[in-house]
């Protein structure tokens, strides 16, 4: 079974600028891992929610105390997980810099206090974590190879955080990709294993 993924918006790279991506097909380890920590949970599920290996199998666990609890599967072709791997470099993941995202949220949010006085604040704090592992990454054919390529992307309150600091375009944009996998979390074509 494969899913039809979402073609992104900004496939438009003039050649020899789109990323380049090498990964085994036949490895057991996962090339990206999606996952939500509600820190509101006393009993936290350690195995990640979305699981995409080389091959294309989509593996989705949902916890016990979620309606669908359960392991699920399906598959995407070689084409869909390169665009998948795409998308996530385009909205900025394999690139991420935490420190410069999280200045950067701090000096919109200190203008927006100056300028309106208000400030918003997430009482239910969650963590979105993505991992990317690559046997090798090049964000584009004229530069470096990384070798051994891993990225881990966290961000609290990530969904919070692109609604209401809009002028992130960094934030925006990896709510966007944490939105591509969450989807990938609820296609039909997901079959439940035994």
């Amino acid at each position: 079974l494969c899913t039809v993924l979402p073609a992104h918006a900004e496939n438009n790279h003039a050649p020899g600028l789109q990323p380049v991506f090498q990964f085994s097909a036949t490895s057991s380890e996962p090339v990206i891992e999606y996952n939500v920590v509600h820190h509101m949970l006393a009993q936290q599920d350690p195995v990640p929610l979305l699981r995409v290996y080389g091959d294309g199998r989509v593996h989705v666990h949902f916890p016990a105390y979620m309606k669908r609890a359960g392991d699920y599967e399906m598959y995407m072709n070689r084409a869909q997980l390169n665009d998948l791997l795409h998308q996530l470099a385009d909205d900025g993941i394999m690139d991420f810099d935490p420190a410069a995202a999280k200045q950067k949220k701090q000096q919109l949010e200190a203008a927006r206090r100056a300028a309106s006085g208000e400030l918003f604040h997430a009482s239910d704090a969650s963590d979105t974590h993505i991992n990317v592992k690559l046997g090798q990454y090049q964000r584009s054919t004229a530069g470096p190879r990384i070798s051994g390529f891993s990225r881990q992307f966290r961000w609290r309150n990530l969904e919070f955080d692109a609604k209401n600091i809009p002028e992130s375009v960094v934030i925006r944009k990896a709510a966007n990709a944490a939105a591509i996998l969450r989807m990938l979390c609820t296609p039909p074509a997901l079959q439940k294993l035994p």
